[in-house]
């Protein structure tokens, strides 16, 4: 069993009491994602819509070459002897793993390959709502726990004020995951660090940044759009890091008419390369921190900002913005802009 990776500079006495807690976590490793499933008997079940229910969609396997199907016969013997999934003929063939699938629903879940058809035992991840199912599942699952703990499909964080708090916390997180058979990774368990990197955004002591591959995707973004789907990849990255952008929503008015367009597009966004490498990481607020919300409106956007006051003047904890609807720009007065600017602010 591999060590558990944790700060490096601790106390003898939380040493005494990590060593505790990684004990009652380890217990909840399995390579078997079904290993616990008798403690729960959650069961995934996918209803058709009656219109739908002779509407078949089927798959020919894709066309492998000899090593990749040699990769697919070991995948799919790993699989079966994990039992998620089993050989099996349906009509319906279209290619996640901790909910087991109830026995009538099997049937949609089957997917074909050279070596045969086979159907999932558990809910597989290309169903359009088995991420809504499965975070159900965790929000059900750490209900009473969400003053400490964040969770995003199969993401947890723990966050904690000191180490002494921290194993408290991660105590009643091993023991929730006992009681309920959830099946942690061993391989991607971190406790005890005081930085973090989760979906794409560095946590540490002082604040929150995007990780510098999200940066660098921004940054060396080509200065000319070959189409829309182009224009798109590039926006997708952009929104994703909007809290940090300050006056984000200024950029989508300039891109809202590209995406109209059929044509190259060229566009020089020097200003949105630097602002990035201008803007202060995030600053984390506190539950005593003294919070101001700034806002502001014109004619066609709205933008926001939450600044956290210091000892040496204000922080930004976070950005925010939008466009108003072709109608609200024409229809508004000015005053309701900057109303609604304040409700959304307030919403977000």
């Amino acid at each position: 069993m591999q060590e558990l990776k944790t700060m490096d500079i601790i106390s003898k006495e939380s040493q005494l009491s990590l060593e505790n807690v990684k004990r009652l976590i380890q217990r909840n490793f399995s390579e078997n994602p079904l290993a616990w499933w008798d403690r729960n008997k959650i069961e995934a079940t996918l209803k058709i819509k009656e219109e739908c229910k002779y509407e078949y969609v089927r798959y020919k396997p894709i066309q492998m070459n000899m090593e990749d199907k040699r990769d697919m016969q070991m995948i799919i013997k790993e699989h079966i002897n994990l039992g998620l999934i089993e050989p099996g003929i349906s009509a319906y063939s279209s290619p996640g793993f901790l909910i087991k699938m109830e026995s009538e629903s099997k049937k949609f879940t089957a997917f074909s390959t050279p070596q045969g058809q086979y159907i999932w035992n558990v809910l597989p991840i290309g169903l359009a709502n088995a991420p809504q199912i499965f975070q159900r599942k965790m929000d059900n699952l750490f209900k009473d726990y969400f003053e400490f703990m964040f969770v995003y499909i199969d993401d947890i964080l723990i966050a904690s004020k000191n180490m002494k708090e921290h194993i408290k916390h991660l105590e009643i997180f091993s023991d929730a995951c006992y009681k309920e058979g959830l099946v942690l990774s061993e391989k991607k368990t971190t406790i005890a660090v005081n930085k973090i990197e989760l979906l794409g955004i560095l946590i540490n002591e002082t604040g929150i940044e995007l990780q510098e591959h999200i940066v660098e995707k921004i940054r060396n973004f080509p200065d000319i759009l070959k189409d829309k789907k182009h224009l798109q990849s590039f926006l997708g990255v952009v929104n994703f890091a909007g809290i940090f952008i300050k006056d984000l929503v200024k950029y989508r008015k300039d891109f809202r008419p590209l995406l109209k367009e059929t044509e190259s597009a060229k566009w020089k966004w020097e200003e949105i390369h630097t602002q990035r490498v201008r803007e202060p990481k995030l600053a984390k607020p506190q539950g005593e921190d003294e919070l101001i919300v700034y806002t502001d409106a014109n004619d066609y956007r709205w933008a926001a900002v939450l600044m956290k006051k210091t000892a040496t003047g204000e922080e930004p904890c976070r950005y925010t913005g939008g466009l108003f609807t072709e109608q609200q720009a024409r229809m508004w007065h000015i005053n309701e802009k900057e109303l609604f600017a304040v409700w959304k602010a307030f919403k977000k």
